[in-house]
């Protein structure tokens, strides 16, 4: 039989991923390891993790649950006998990894465009006509279709990991436990406004989303592009003295960015220079073309350029996360509200309703609400679409429990909560046992 470790508490709080967002005060150990082999899809009834699987090993316990791979054999999570410790058939913080980091795709059967593709696209886009666009990102939306996963617009997958986590860590005789409050001051969810500018009149029409946004007591980030469009220091002066806050959506609009991680690299100086003049300490990718492991070296507190889930972008995916998590040093904030150009023009939807639905979701599971919007023509400097954009200012408004921060103070925090730092607004939830059920639940504080 393969030779268990079975982790301690304290072991799994230095090392563990999960125990890092969870943040629980104490907890059973949990045998936890890689498998051998290739990393494959492990599915529980609607539930699958994307993991090298341990086919050996098991001890013999209560079943907690069990794992169906594509060959058909099946892996228990089990409770051994004798031991408080739990024993799983696959690495949780492994699992963890491939969701945030997109490394799924690896066992996916998604569609999605080229390198080649993409430079040539981003090559003539400027030559090509607004609408001849529309309808070639339309008939792009049918070709790549609805994928399985991760489900749109919501996927509960690194909730349901950390629910099973956190069941785990009460072994087999506690009913409770205390965690580290995902927000401070015992609010459910959090919310934070993020715009992407995308020309020099979305810049101008910036100001009038600022003050639907403020009339309501709302400030939010504006993703500016440092080298594509003539930028108007006055106007993000403007914006900074209102209380808003400005990003960089990275030097030029297009792919150039991630064509190579030398050409990602060779850009970092002029990165790191224009978020100083912008008093930027946010950045969005164009068009969110990203790389995993190269955010971690951008020269900014955050990055938000990661996707809950959106299949419909030219990079589809999604980190599954409704919370934050480090790249690095980096703290990525994703993006967890379908876009604004995906629902309004691509999707031709005409009401808010995936948005409000979205965020009624996102709060009853504890999460970040971000939504990406646009000020330009063609996205909320239409009137229609600010119509509706206004419809989810207000429902954020009503919700009193939903903390509305600035995305760089909600980065502050997110740190300070990493580090357990005593502080007044840092609370508790409870890890609480339901039932039989493999799934613990995250009770916020009273």
């Amino acid at each position: 039989m393969e030779a268990t470790s079975i982790q301690t508490p304290q072991s799994l709080s230095r090392a563990s991923e999960l125990s890092r967002l969870l943040g629980p005060e104490s907890g059973s150990p949990v045998d936890s390891a890689q498998g051998n082999g290739a990393a494959s899809w492990l599915t529980a009834g609607a539930w699958r993790v994307y993991a090298r699987p341990r086919l050996t090993g098991a001890p013999v316990g209560e079943e907690i649950e069990r794992f169906l791979l594509p060959t058909g054999e099946s892996l228990a999570a089990v409770m051994a006998n004798g031991h408080e410790a739990a024993w799983v058939p696959f690495d949780l913080d492994e699992a963890y990894r491939n969701y945030v980091s997109e490394s799924w795709r690896r066992g996916a059967d998604s569609r999605s465009l080229s390198k080649r593709q993409l430079r040539a696209y981003y090559a003539a886009k400027r030559l090509i006509p607004r609408r001849v666009q529309l309808a070639a990102r339309r008939v792009y939306t049918r070709w790549v279709g609805h994928p399985d996963f991760p489900a749109w617009p919501l996927d509960d997958s690194v909730v349901l990991l950390l629910r099973f986590y956190a069941r785990l860590l009460l072994g087999a005789e506690a009913e409770a436990m205390r965690f580290r409050w995902f927000w401070p001051d015992n609010y459910r969810a959090a919310a934070v406004l993020t715009h992407d500018v995308e020309t020099a009149e979305g810049l101008r029409l910036a100001l009038e989303l600022a003050d639907l946004e403020e009339e309501r007591g709302f400030r939010s980030s504006f993703n500016v592009v440092a080298a594509w469009y003539p930028v108007d220091q006055g106007i993000l002066r403007e914006l900074r003295d209102r209380g808003f806050e400005i990003g960089l959506h990275g030097l030029r609009h297009d792919h150039s960015l991630f064509t190579s991680h030398n050409a990602f690299q060779s850009q970092l100086p002029a990165i790191h220079r224009a978020a100083r003049s912008f008093d930027a300490t946010g950045f969005r990718s164009p068009s969110t073309h990203r790389v995993h492991d190269w955010l971690a070296e951008l020269p900014l507190s955050y990055d938000c350029s990661v996707p809950h889930s959106d299949p419909y972008e030219p990079m589809p995916g999604g980190c599954c996360s409704l919370w934050p998590y480090f790249i690095g040093e980096v703290v990525e904030l994703p993006y967890t509200l379908p876009q604004d150009h995906t629902l309004f023009t691509v999707l031709e939807q005409r009401s808010a309703e995936t948005w409000l639905s979205q965020v009624e979701a996102i709060e009853s599971r504890h999460g970040l609400i971000q939504c990406l919007s646009h000020p330009d023509p063609g996205y909320l400097g239409d009137r229609a679409n600010r119509r509706f954009y206004v419809e989810l200012l207000d429902a954020l408004a009503e919700r009193p429990q939903v903390w509305k921060p600035l995305p760089r103070d909600l980065v502050v925090w997110w740190r300070q909560r990493d580090a357990a730092a005593p502080a007044d607004n840092l609370s508790y939830g409870t890890i609480k046992r339901e039932g039989d059920s493999p799934f613990a639940a995250l009770v916020p504080p009273a």
